[in-house]
């Protein structure tokens, strides 16, 4: 499913140089190909793009405002997060969340999602299901199945802004999970079930309250919820500041 920087980027006039380099370098930064920490030279990357600077200082300072990349005054490095900037996008993504879900609960209500939407959405659920639950099936293809269902709850909630913003959240999960992916598979379903049936009923506030307890119950798996200790937040604030001192960051 095309995020929705994918689905803009595809509008007539807007394949210049610029947007172009953007997307090969989210893409590149979002499938795994470098770590958080690792050093991106301007050099390199217009070697690799075939593009001079301007098109890929411009996309490094998009990649950037995204959270995806870090200014180092040495070139950039790819972004990490701490355990605690971790539970600060988690709290960001279940308000998000919640948000989707009651708006597109609101809409099936008010009878503007189509019986199409609501198998697709059904379909989604189902396959993450599958995925979460099948031993052949890898961590980072499980953990694509449970994006790909919150993001098109994002889409059913009608406001492209809610849209946007999860996006840019599930992009700095997608560079991080890459270093840990299996813990990554415990965001998968235990409550999309819930979530789809108030949607389907057109019951705002259940679904409402069923996203937000998905998303208490993903944070409570990958300990980004409000147990974490505080010793682990200053050993990952430790970790971050050394890697942003070191060489070879």
């Amino acid at each position: 499913m095309p995020s929705p920087r994918d689905r803009s980027s595809e509008r007539p006039g807007m394949h210049n140089q610029a947007e172009l380099a953007y997307r090969r370098l989210r893409e590149r930064l979002l499938s795994g190909q470098n770590d958080p920490g690792d050093r991106l030279t301007e050099l390199d990357l217009c070697e690799e793009l075939g593009m001079s600077r301007t098109p890929v200082r411009e996309a490094l300072r998009r990649l950037q405002s995204d959270g995806l990349v870090t200014s180092t005054g040495r070139g950039v490095v790819v972004s990490s997060l701490s355990p605690q900037e971790m539970r600060h996008a988690m709290q960001l993504h279940g308000a998000l969340d919640a948000l989707a879900a009651k708006l597109a609960a609101t809409a099936q209500r008010d009878g503007q999602l189509s019986p199409a939407q609501l198998a697709e959405l059904k379909d989604a659920s189902r396959h993450a299901a599958r995925n979460a639950g099948d031993g052949g099936v890898t961590a980072a293809d499980a953990w694509r199945a449970n994006l790909d269902f919150h993001m098109l709850l994002a889409r059913l909630s009608g406001n492209p802004l809610l849209e946007d913003a999860l996006d840019r959240i599930w992009a700095r999960f997608a560079i991080v999970s890459r270093t840990n992916i299996n813990r990554r598979r415990d965001l998968t379903p235990g409550q999309h079930d819930a979530i789809v049936r108030a949607i389907v009923a057109g019951d705002p506030e259940a679904a409402e309250a069923a996203a937000a307890a998905h998303v208490r119950e993903a944070a409570t798996a990958s300990d980004t919820g409000p147990g974490a200790t505080d010793e682990a937040d200053r050993a990952g604030e430790s970790d971050r500041a050394g890697e942003s001192a070191s060489p070879g960051a």
